[in-house]
């Protein structure tokens, strides 16, 4: 009985160590206001028995825990600029982005939603800069570029009444081993034409024919292409525009590191050489890194479109990745130039993604989540509402508090700007506030909210203590109660009365282990939060106490292009789906959705529509008609699709189409939000007989059972006549018929007796 009152005793104790506050284990104002993990305030009172620092949910409005000003954090939103949309007619600013300023104070912990709009404008200025590699195996490309020329201006007005065009080309830089000058012309870049709206000129321009040699495949458009982004005054960038600056080329290119070849060693200063519109540096300069063009056309909201030949596709499409608002689209031999630039533009204006820049301890979500291509599709003439939540994990590490952070469509100028004040400092810590070398510690620190912020040659609780930190002075303070055997629970080193604790320990006594919050799955607190005083802090959008559990406990358990929680064959748990063990419909189901049954028809009946569409249209229109959120699609061939590359989609799909054909594809999800579809480019054919072998089998089957019939029908008159004749001689022996020989006949065989044999 004794023990299990023991362990009644002990389970309490325990439950009200893990229930209490950890705002105790805080000693300054700023700390305390701004921890993430509980609503802590301050008690700044000159005489306070206690812990100053106290969980305000249970002592904010207890008069009698403090006498004296109490700190604590509000959340302050203001919004302070929020023009209306405007088309940008009679001479105004273009408004696509609203609003435009927002001013936050919150400390960390508390998310702060911010509602933000987009609605593209229908004439929003565009600047295209068309730059092709002017070596002579172009001559096809540029002679069908000056056929387009017009055509292209005339075709873009469609899209926009306010579209500039502008025109440059390259070689390579021009020095052995890559080109011998004295026989083969070459440069680096060279501008035909700055960005106008004149398309006559734009046609002019392109009258010269490419003639441009050099040893070697790769080009110099690295070189080139730093230029036309660097040279934004030279060439005529609007700043308010759509930039797109399309590079066609028959070869891979040069980059840093290359130039070495010629003696260029300097690494590129990302800065405009132009002179007469030429680059006139490009033997003193090395050729930009992939990660100097990524920087600048990212800066300067540049989409690069690299239209380049099949047999380089690999070079360019690695470019993708690397390059932010890039795009690779094959380079044909009679390219449909303006037909390519209205889809990436079109894809440009309704397929809207966010980018942002931050510090590292914020956090900024999504919903819809425009972080990812894909999630925010626009109609014709529509807008988009997202609502973003700001985290704030914990405080600033340098002591800033004001912080700006900017939010907008990729490759648009227009950006959100947030300034946020993190809560992190009571006004009795800010500059010029409190008691230096106060009396009140010991003429050491400065007296400001209730305690003492010791000078740098001083420490102690009161700045008693003069020294090196390692004096022992006071010790019994450094101990959790009388009976502690250890220093700082042996987790760290007391110096005049105070703890200073090992990493991966806190607390007064350094009695938490920070690391104590490993989770199953081996990550602190799930991978959603960090470990602080023994507990999860966790982010935004996940719920305490481990971090489990997302706050929209149904979000991750909804597939893409579904609106049923884990496909109606589960049950959602924690944001995961817990698969019922046996369901009469579909059979045992298993999968992040719960959408991998033994009868999957449910799924392929939902996505079939939307991945037969992507089969005979662009991907883009097939998102608009069925309001997909993200999906990936690729197209292959047969025989791709059944390669150890697309193992992890396991789930196929068949729909029976026109003429009796099949059209295969099937699916998986690579994380919560995204849908990948693996479409066979061949629809399954049935098989269909060979004429010739129907017809002769055919034949042949008749000719089987016409023999058979004859063979069975003689087999049959034969006992038939054999039965008639056996009838026939017992009705002659009944009536007494003698059986007589006829006289003429004469038997085959006749017997005769040898007369000498004696045997």
């Amino acid at each position: 009985m004794n023990l299990y009152l023991l362990f009644f005793l002990l389970s309490t104790k325990f439950y009200f160590a893990s229930c209490e506050s950890n705002c105790v284990n805080i000693k300054t104002c700023g700390e305390c206001i701004g921890f993430a993990s509980d609503e802590c305030i301050w008690c700044a009172a000159d005489a306070h028995d206690g812990d100053r620092c106290q969980s305000g949910s249970s002592n904010l409005n207890n008069i009698t825990w403090c006498n004296g000003k109490i700190y604590s954090s509000k959340v302050t939103y203001e919004i302070k600029q929020d023009k209306n949309f405007t088309k940008g007619e009679n001479g105004e600013d273009v408004v696509q982005f609203k609003p435009q300023l927002i001013k936050v104070k919150a400390r960390p912990g508390v998310p702060v939603d911010i509602i933000m709009s987009y609605k593209p404008a229908k004439d929003y200025p565009l600047d295209i800069y068309y730059l092709i590699d002017y070596s002579r195996t172009m001559l096809e490309q540029v002679e069908t570029l000056k056929e387009q020329g017009k055509s292209i201006y005339e075709g873009l007005l469609h899209l926009t009444n306010n579209v500039r065009l502008g025109f440059g080309s390259f070689v390579e830089k021009p020095s052995l081993p890559f080109v011998d000058v004295n026989m083969q012309t070459s440069y680096s870049f060279k501008n035909h034409l700055s960005l106008t709206e004149n398309k006559t000129e734009f046609a002019k321009a392109l009258n010269d024919k490419p003639s441009g040699v050099n040893y070697d495949a790769p080009e110099a458009g690295f070189d080139a292409l730093m230029q036309v982004m660097a040279c934004r005054k030279e060439l005529n960038w609007r700043e308010n525009a759509r930039r797109i600056i399309v590079l066609s080329t028959d070869s891979t290119y040069h980059s840093a590191g290359d130039g070495k070849y010629v003696g260029a060693f300097i690494q590129h200063d990302m800065k405009c050489h132009l002179v007469n519109n030429m680059y006139t540096e490009d033997l003193k300069f090395d050729y930009p890194s992939v990660s100097q063009i990524n920087k600048i056309a990212t800066e300067n909201n540049f989409m690069i479109i690299f239209a380049a030949v099949p047999n380089v596709t690999d070079h360019y499409k690695a470019l993708e990745k690397n390059i932010q608002g890039s795009k690779y689209v094959p380079l044909e031999a009679s390219p449909k130039l303006l037909e390519m630039i209205k889809e990436e533009y079109l894809s440009l204006i309704r397929n809207m993604q966010l980018e942002y820049t931050m510090p590292d301890f914020m956090q900024l979500t999504f919903d819809p989540d425009c972080n990812k291509p894909g999630n925010c599709v626009l109609q014709h003439d529509q807008h988009i509402d997202i609502k973003g939540t700001l985290m704030i994990n914990s405080c600033p590490p340098d002591n800033m508090f004001t912080y700006l952070v900017k939010v907008g469509p990729r490759l648009l100028g227009e950006k959100l700007s947030i300034s946020v004040e993190v809560d992190c400092q009571c006004d009795c810590e800010k500059p010029g506030k409190g008691e230096q070398n106060s009396n009140k510690c010991s003429l050491g620190g400065t007296y400001q909210c209730g305690v003492c912020k010791c000078n740098d040659d001083r420490h102690g609780d009161v700045c008693q203590c003069e020294g090196s930190k390692s004096d022992i002075k006071d010790s019994d303070k450094c101990k959790e109660n009388e009976g502690a055997v250890y220093l700082c629970s042996g987790h760290g080193k007391c110096s005049c009365g105070i703890c200073t604790c090992y990493k991966d320990f806190s607390g007064q006594f350094c009695e938490y282990d920070d690391k104590a919050c490993l989770t199953s799955d081996g990550n602190i607190c799930y991978g959603n939060g960090i470990c602080k005083f023994g507990k999860c802090q966790c982010d935004a959008q996940w719920l305490p106490d481990y971090c489990m559990c997302p706050v929209d406990k149904e979000k991750g358990c909804i597939a893409p292009q579904s609106h049923e929680v884990c496909s109606g064959n589960g049950e959602c748990v924690c944001g995961k789906c817990v698969c019922n063990s046996r369901n009469s419909t579909h059979g045992k189901c298993s999968g992040m959705f719960c959408d991998d049954c033994e009868e999957v028809a449910k799924r392929c009946k939902e996505l079939e529509d939307y991945a037969y569409c992507n089969l005979n249209n662009k991907k883009i229109e097939c998102d608009e008609k069925y309001n997909l959120s993200d999906a990936i699609v690729t197209i292959v061939n047969k025989t791709e699709i059944n390669s150890p590359e697309y193992f992890e989609a396991n789930m196929w799909c068949k729909k029976i189409v026109e003429d009796g054909k099949a059209f295969i594809f099937k699916y998986h999800y690579p994380n919560l939000s995204t849908l990948r579809l693996i479409i066979q480019s061949d629809l399954e054919t049935p098989p269909v007989a060979n004429i010739l072998i129907a017809a002769g089998s055919v034949i042949g089957a008749v000719l089987l059972i016409g023999i058979i019939t004859v063979i069975v029908w003689k087999i049959l008159v034969d006992l038939h006549d054999k039965r008639e004749y056996t009838k026939f001689l017992e009705q002659s022996e009944a009536a007494g018929f003698d059986t007589t020989l006829n006289p003429f006949y004469e038997p085959p065989s006749i017997n005769f007796t040898n007369p000498v044999y004696s045997g």
